[in-house]
């Protein structure tokens, strides 16, 4: 499978002042309820090489039919250093027609884009450039 780079819009800044959009590893990806495969979300998520783990918003979660918050809490740390709580589920992702059973963990509230991380998805794929 091969995806192309998403092209976004992004505002300049002071490192980059002629800038007006940027190119991101955004690839589609459905999520699927392993218990209920009737239930599925089609989205994009950014493929992200510096995270340990699969993280999706808890939206996501609830729309495939999961419980969130009835699974194991792991508290994890981003970038920034901020604990945030998370929810630990067993998920079917598809990419490009391809179904992986994986582990994924979801966050109610301090997330808001789906990030594909080392484990339950580089772990699953030869990523290249």
């Amino acid at each position: 499978m091969k995806f192309p780079f998403i092209r976004i819009p992004a505002d300049p800044n002071p490192a980059f002042p002629n800038r007006h959009s940027i190119l991101r590893p955004n690839i589609p990806v459905r999520l699927i309820n392993p218990d209920d495969r009737s239930k599925y979300f089609d989205f994009k998520a950014m493929i992200d090489s510096g995270a340990d783990v699969s993280i999706f918003p808890g939206p996501i979660g609830e729309i495939i039919g999961l419980d969130i918050e009835n699974e194991k809490i792991l508290p994890i740390r981003g970038i920034s250093g901020k604990e945030i709580l998370t929810y630990l589920h067993k998920i079917i992702l598809e990419i490009g027609g391809w179904k992986y059973p994986t582990s994924a963990f979801f966050c109610k509230d301090d997330i808001t884009f789906p990030i594909l991380g080392i484990d339950g998805f580089f772990n699953l794929f030869e990523v290249r450039l």
